[in-house]
């Protein structure tokens, strides 16, 4: 794809409670969508957003922020917002990643008018030490020459805009079936952006249940697209599921963008000046953060009755990897995540190579990564100049991480593949993920569906007696964060770790254990020097390998002795016990244990 025939840098206004404006001479309400008559500054929500009137449809545009009024004479002091990447163009008012049923222009308040082709936009987040107020200017570049006359003309602020730092909210631009169905657009940070790539404004749907009441707090289930698709403008949450929705979206080709595979790209490269592909810099989680800032968006509306304890992620295809990607770098968002059919092993992957190496460079390069945003801190040790920097090919390599990270919580994954994949082959990817999850002691459930190409795969791997589905009368996604799950692996009930093409296969699908919402036994134990969990098979009787993850306070030290017993619930009796010796991680694998069916069995670990 050539990037020089890109979108231009796309632009929009967020809502928020209240708000500073200030402008020369008009007289233009701030819900209007028409062309102000000079420069309009407004603030809320820790940005500043700037309209103008734009003088010639070829003219292009720049931005600039001072602490005193701006004119000709002290322009030079006054600092350039559009410096990095370059003047804006004559459309900046245009959403170009907008669905068909959303206005095609950016929209200032909460369903407002969208504003018209022939008004110039602009958006700046509010940096930490830059509260206070400042004064906006706006300079036109035609022909290559830039004009400071327009300065005298309105396009410089004559009064200031009183500025401070807050997390930027999204603005609601389209909403249907009574607020059921709703599509916002955030605004990133212009200033930590790269815009070349697909602009810094982003559509994302939101859908609540059909039968939605504010009387109780739901689920939110993030649904990530698969390629070659986008987010969907719904009246309500699909398929009957007793959840909130939230659909980004990953722009493609059809809005003049690739796909970025839900993490990120370049942070240093002018994808619209300077070719497909980077050379140099780091590679930037930019898509990440606004995904996750889109979720934190919801999960604290007031309007939006959420429980920030469920949070589930649903995706195929490529948004099944976008789901694995999330589960394993934020495991204090999402509890757990199905993913159908996802990519593991990008640097192996035949069918995107040139796509990816537009996003993140060639492999030989394996430029950096850096990891940002507010919910980062655990894997930002992981980006350029931190204690364990890694490339991003090696990043994007999901089996090498597993292992290398088996210290690191993840979500609970639930996966399935099909061996006739050639898309997202089984070859490279399926096959070899159920020893990566095994050897790191992951907790996870998973199949393999002989003859099976690139499908739909329909939640086969959920439990759903504990994680639910949410539709076909079964309970809603609703495993809790601060609960503890059981990684188990080497189970006798599932299919052998090496598998060939022949024959399906099944991994920890056949057992369960008991939770507030599957509660046939007591709860989970998790204490600083004890954890207690009861398990049963939903088949014959089998033994498996258990080791506590998530665990909240059962973190024994390395080398710490254990005892662990294993009960039948049912009539008491012993079925097995032994000491073992925490690892190195802080966990303890208890080996073989005895898993019955019926009321099952209850593992008792004591430290």
């Amino acid at each position: 794809m050539n990037f020089k025939s890109m979108i231009p840098l796309a632009v929009l206004l967020l809502s928020g409670c209240g708000g500073s404006s200030n402008n020369i001479a008009s007289t233009e309400d701030d819900n209007s969508g028409t062309t102000p008559a000079e420069l309009f500054a407004m603030h809320r929500s820790g940005q500043t957003f700037l309209r103008w009137p734009e003088s010639d449809p070829n003219a292009r545009y720049h931005v600039y922020r001072h602490s005193f009024p701006i004119d000709s004479a002290n322009l030079s002091d006054a600092t350039r917002l559009t410096e990095r990447w370059g003047s804006l163009s004559a459309d900046s008012s245009v959403n170009h990643h907008g669905s068909k049923n959303v206005p095609a222009n950016f929209v200032v308040d909460e369903l407002g008018s969208p504003l018209s082709n022939s008004t110039g936009f602009f958006v700046y987040t509010i940096q930490d030490g830059e509260e206070g107020p400042s004064y906006y200017a706006v300079t036109t570049v035609e022909n290559s020459v830039e004009r400071t006359d327009m300065l005298t003309d309105g396009y410089s602020l004559a009064a200031p805009v009183s500025e401070s730092v807050a997390t930027p909210q999204p603005v609601l631009v389209a909403s249907q079936n009574n607020g059921k169905g709703r599509v916002y657009i955030q605004y990133m940070d212009y200033l930590n952006w790269n815009p070349t790539f697909n602009g810094y404004a982003y559509d994302f749907g939101v859908t609540l249940p059909f039968n939605y009441t504010p009387a109780q707090s739901y689920p939110l289930q993030l649904n990530l697209h698969a390629f070659g698709q986008s987010y969907d403008y719904l009246a309500e949450t699909p398929f009957g599921w007793e959840t909130i929705q939230l659909t980004p979206t990953d722009p493609g080709e059809d809005q003049n963008s690739i796909h970025s595979w839900w993490y990120g790209y370049s942070a240093d490269h002018n994808y619209q000046t300077g070719g497909d592909t980077p050379f140099s810099g780091t590679i930037r989680n930019f898509t990440e953060q606004r995904v996750l800032a889109a979720v934190r968006s919801i999960l604290n509306d007031p309007t939006i009755a959420t429980d920030s304890d469920l949070v589930h992620i649903v995706g195929n295809s490529m948004g099944a990897s976008g789901a694995v990607s999330l589960a394993l770098r934020y495991p204090g968002v999402f509890s757990g995540i199905y993913a159908s059919e996802p990519m593991i092993n990008y640097s192996t992957s035949p069918t995107f190579q040139n796509h990816f190496v537009q996003l993140w460079g060639n492999q030989s390069d394996n430029l950096p990564i850096v990891n940002s945003g507010p919910d980062s801190e655990s894997i930002q040790r992981y980006g350029k100049n931190g204690p364990e920097a890694t490339g991003v090919w090696d990043w994007m390599n999901h089996l090498q991480q597993i292992r290398r990270r088996n210290a690191d919580d993840f979500a609970y994954l639930m996966i399935d593949h099909g061996k006739a994949d050639t898309t997202i082959d089984w070859q490279t990817q399926g096959q070899p993920l159920i020893a990566a999850l095994t050897d790191a002691r992951a907790g996870f459930s998973a199949n393999a569906f002989e003859g099976i190409g690139h499908s739909w795969l329909a939640f086969g791997a959920v439990v759903s007696s504990m994680f639910g589905l949410g539709f076909d009368d079964q309970a809603p996604w609703r495993y809790p964060l601060p609960l503890s799950y059981p990684a188990i692996s080497n189970a006798s009930g599932s299919s052998a770790i090496s598998q060939g093409t022949i024959g399906d296969a099944s991994y920890n699908t056949n057992i369960e254990w008991s939770t507030p919402e599957n509660n046939f036994d007591r709860p989970i134990i998790d204490s600083s020097d004890r954890y207690e969990i009861s398990l049963r098979s939903l088949d014959s009787a089998q033994t498996a390998d258990i080791t506590p993850r998530r665990t909240r306070m059962f973190k024994p030290s390395a080398g710490q002795q254990c005892t662990w017993l294993a009960v039948r619930i049912d009539d008491g009796q012993t079925a097995g016990g032994g000491s073992v010796a925490a690892q190195e991680d802080n966990r303890v694998t208890i080996p073989s244990v005895r898993i019955h069916t019926g009321s099952g069995t209850r593992l008792v670990v004591s430290c």
